[in-house]
């Protein structure tokens, strides 16, 4: 369990009421991990997320020589672990400490113990955890318009 007041500080958990950042500090746990740590590896299993409250993570791709290949760095408040803490798939990259990180983590399981009794809090949470893949697709979408445009100028 993690004092709710902590939890107040993330913009994750901003929008949640006192009483609500009560019952969803009872299943967050705190996880810490020193520079360099792996915290998961692409195609594991995986159905836990974590929110950092300081340092940073990068999320990598593993190239066809085994060396990874830096995607995105997160930083102090932003999600990672998201897609298999949705969808149960295995993870989809890599992510490693850049620095020492304190994060906050909650399983899936536990999460799925909220669905029935608290259904205003997992709109809460799901609503924060799509806002976020909405950012990563937007983001990604602008680079590759880039990308095309650059190309597409190139063959001019």
């Amino acid at each position: 369990m993690v004092d709710p007041k902590l939890l107040r500080e993330l913009a994750f958990f901003s929008d949640l009421s006192d009483n609500e950042l009560a019952i969803v500090s009872k299943i967050i746990k705190k996880k810490d991990f020193k520079l360099g740590d792996t915290i998961f590896k692409e195609s594991e299993d995986g159905a836990s997320i974590y929110v950092i409250k300081k340092g940073e993570v990068k999320a990598c791709k593993t190239a066809p020589d085994g060396e990874l290949f830096t995607l995105t760095i997160m930083k102090d408040g932003d999600i990672f672990g998201e897609m298999s803490f949705l969808d149960g798939r295995p993870r989809s990259a890599t992510v490693v400490a850049v620095s020492d990180l304190e994060t906050y983590m909650m399983e899936k399981a536990d999460f799925e113990t909220l669905v029935d009794g608290n259904p205003r809090i997992i709109y809460k949470l799901l609503k924060n955890i799509v806002f976020t893949i909405h950012s990563i697709v937007r983001g990604m979408n602008s680079r590759y318009i880039e990308m095309v445009n650059y190309m597409w100028g190139r063959r001019r």
